[in-house]
């Protein structure tokens, strides 16, 4: 599986959010994000793994501090 990027990330989010203005950079937090709610923020960690096959989920994302941080947490899991 080739590695997790922020625009992976990015796309992920525009569609679950229903938003596709949302632009993410490696700094911001999901508090900047306008709808990234909690239901949000589990169905984006459930897209996540669908889609890298990576052992997420909702409380690993939320550790997470920043975007720059949560997709190094997810490529560290990536199968393989």
């Amino acid at each position: 599986m080739p590695a997790f990027t922020l625009a992976h990330l990015q796309a992920i989010a525009r569609t679950v959010i229903g938003d596709r203005e949302i632009v993410l950079a490696p700094e911001m937090e999901a508090a900047d994000v306008p709808g990234w709610d909690s239901l949000n923020h589990t169905l984006i960690s459930v897209e996540i793994e669908a889609e890298t096959g990576a052992a997420v989920d909702a409380a690993l994302l939320a550790d997470c501090p920043t975007f720059g941080d949560l997709v190094a947490m997810v490529n560290a899991r990536l199968p393989g």
